[in-house]
């Protein structure tokens, strides 16, 4: 096997607690390239084994040719990673995102080189997006965003 490195990543995915207070001092600080809309959506996960649906509002924006998703949760039937970061008294960065077309085949790479388990999984249109257990080695997560 090759040494595993990624070259790149597309999104940086932060969970706050009230994304109506943080939209203007997001909006202060970056100079985004459209209006900040924040946008409510519903989502289904699979999370440790067990579907859980969540309702969340969210903003997604485009910076220095990365990606900025920012979301709070509004309500949800169970435990999900953004539901579990604010029960920990935490916000701010969550996750760091990377666009694949081989997801599987780096899931494979990473649970055999550093036994990371993929922890949360699921789809949003055409996408599939899963989320490796990285958040004890590098403080935060990864998500695979496969196309």
């Amino acid at each position: 096997m090759s040494e595993l490195k990624l070259e790149k990543f597309d999104q940086i995915g932060i969970v706050v607690k009230d994304i109506e207070k943080t939209k203007p001092y997001l909006g202060g600080l970056f100079k985004f390239q459209s209006k900040l809309n924040i946008v409510e959506q519903n989502s289904t996960v699979k999370y440790k084994g067990k579907e859980v649906v969540f309702k969340m509002k969210k903003m997604m924006q485009n910076f220095a040719g990365k990606q900025f998703e920012i979301v709070e949760v509004i309500e949800s039937s169970g435990d999900h990673l953004y539901l579990d970061f604010i029960k920990e008294g935490n916000e701010g960065l969550h996750h760091l995102g990377v666009y694949t077309k081989n997801a599987e085949e780096l899931i494979t790479e990473f649970k055999s080189k550093y036994n990371l388990d993929v922890v949360q999984t699921g789809k949003a249109g055409k996408v599939n997006f899963f989320y490796l257990d990285t958040r004890k080695l590098i403080g935060f997560y990864l998500e695979l965003i496969s196309f």
